[in-house]
């Protein structure tokens, strides 16, 4: 065998014993408007195991009031109790797929209670996610006051 076909043949057995890039299921938009409703669900029950879950370890939470939380700021704000979600309809108008990331944008009315005080908010909002570790995982949350706080 000559040096080509030797190598021929060495590229050949490197590709055929490589792991397939298809084996590894890619996120759809389904599952990424899944994930997004699943945040919601998890911070109604305060289902702090499945906000860990769902959301990445490099997050920026901005909420309507333009101040921004790492992860472990907003999660220790639901454990802490001074932010308790009550009641939520979110609804996901769009998903806008770019590869390994996502972005949702919705609207949503939730009642909340922050620091002792309870509080019904209208907002439009936007997630960015990012598909790791084979599931989407929030990078990115913005949210918009449509109305006044009742």
């Amino acid at each position: 065998m000559d040096t080509a076909t030797r190598l021929l043949c060495l590229i050949l057995a490197t590709l055929l014993a490589a792991p397939l890039a298809a084996a590894t299921p890619r996120g759809d938009e389904a599952s990424a408007r899944a994930s997004v409703l699943a945040r919601f669900d998890a911070a109604q029950r305060n289902d702090l195991a499945a906000l860990d879950r769902l959301l990445a370890d490099d997050l920026d939470y901005c909420t309507f009031r333009g101040d921004c939380q790492t992860k472990a700021q907003y999660l220790d704000l639901v454990r802490s109790g001074r932010l308790k979600y009550i009641s939520g309809n979110p609804t996901v108008t769009k998903i806008k797929m770019f590869a390994d990331n996502a972005v949702a944008i919705g609207v949503a009315t939730v009642t909340v209670i922050r620091d002792g005080a309870e509080q019904t908010i209208h907002i439009s909002w936007s997630a960015v996610l990012a598909w790791r570790d084979n599931r989407w995982q929030m990078t990115t949350w913005t949210a918009t006051l449509l109305d006044a706080p009742k």
